[in-house]
């Protein structure tokens, strides 16, 4: 059955059991340390006519780190980031030195160093739970699905369940209190995409595709149902469909995506919108599979998603997006050619 493929992103505190099955709605989320921005956090406004402060020159050199990481430089991110952790331990600034730590720990999730990323991660919530911060703050509920996630890759299956369990048994006490603030239902939302994710990859497509359902539903509240992590849970649907053998279900789900993609250009949504596109044609492919008498006509249609793939990969830049649909085709031509 051909499989379908997630629009890969990391764990950065801004958006599954591996890499690329990540939730895409950290961009709605702000940082962790009571998800307050950076300049929050440091209460600083660089003045350029004046001696650049302390805290002008962390937020500064995370802005640096932030620039690096996205161009995918990781170890000269980690540099800055511990140049910035030095200045915050000079002037004594915990929160900064949290927010720094909790960047690092992303950065080196992103570079691959998971080992690396748990150590940080684990060693922050100690830091937080030593400095008073209770183990319902949303803080420490992020930090823990963070650990889940990084469990379920290294195949701890019992430490991930309880991780993900133990954030979403916190987050529903709160929405049952009536918490309803954009904070708690974000936070929700990613962690239901995230430990979809992780039950979809240990073969359990009835209870992902509730949690892919519910984040979706709560994602379209706070975000809209054009938004990135909106339309990446129509795509999580659609893959539990697809493996619950109810492929129209499935086509119908991409396609909602595809159009909501392109009626509001948002950039991220953008990015993704190759892979609707390649999962649309996996569906027909699999169908493909299953009836020889349609076999033409769905090929067809499959040949037709895949070139909007590769069209729509090049036009957005996407390497990966384009790889996957090259892919795709090919396994098209296998098929015409039998």
């Amino acid at each position: 059955m051909s499989a379908l493929h997630n629009p890969p992103t990391g764990l950065n505190c801004s958006t599954s059991s591996n890499k690329e099955r990540e939730g895409h709605n950290q961009s709605s989320i702000s940082k962790c340390f009571g998800f307050a921005g950076l300049m929050g956090i440091l209460g600083a406004k660089v003045d350029e006519n004046k001696e650049p402060r302390d805290e002008d020159k962390i937020i500064h050199m995370i802005k640096l780190a932030k620039l690096s990481h996205e161009k995918n430089e990781f170890k000269k991110s980690e540099q800055l980031l511990h140049l910035a952790l030095r200045v915050a331990y000079e002037i004594q600034h915990h929160d900064a030195q949290r927010y720094i730590v909790d960047e690092m720990a992303n950065n080196a999730y992103a570079a691959g160093d998971f080992k690396k990323a748990e150590k940080l991660f684990i060693d922050l919530m100690k830091q937080l739970l030593a400095d008073g911060v209770a183990q319902d703050d949303n803080a420490i509920i992020h930090i823990s699905a963070k650990l889940a996630n990084l469990y379920a890759m290294f195949h701890e299956e019992i430490k991930a369940h309880e991780g993900f369990n133990f954030c979403i048994h916190h987050l529903e006490d709160k929405i049952k209190k009536g918490a309803d603030d954009f904070d708690v239902l974000a936070l929700y939302s990613l962690i239901l995409s995230w430990f979809g994710d992780f039950v979809h990859g240990r073969g359990d497509f009835t209870q992902s595709l509730a949690l892919f359902k519910q984040s979706h539903e709560i994602s379209v509240k706070i975000n809209g149902k054009h938004h990135p992590h909106s339309l990446l849970q129509l795509n999580n649907m659609a893959a539990s469909y697809t493996l619950m053998n109810r492929l129209e279900d499935a086509i119908d789900c991409l396609n909602t995506a595809l159009v909501l993609a392109q009626e509001v250009h948002m950039d991220d949504g953008m990015k993704d919108l190759p892979y609707y596109f390649i999962n649309i044609a996996n569906v027909y492919l699999t169908q493909v599979e299953k009836s020889a008498s349609d076999a033409k006509e769905l090929l067809k249609l499959a040949e037709s998603s895949c070139r909007e793939a590769l069209k729509c990969a090049k036009q957005v830049d996407n390497r990966d997006a384009l790889i996957q649909a090259r892919k795709c085709m090919k396994q098209i031509n296998s098929y015409q050619t039998l």
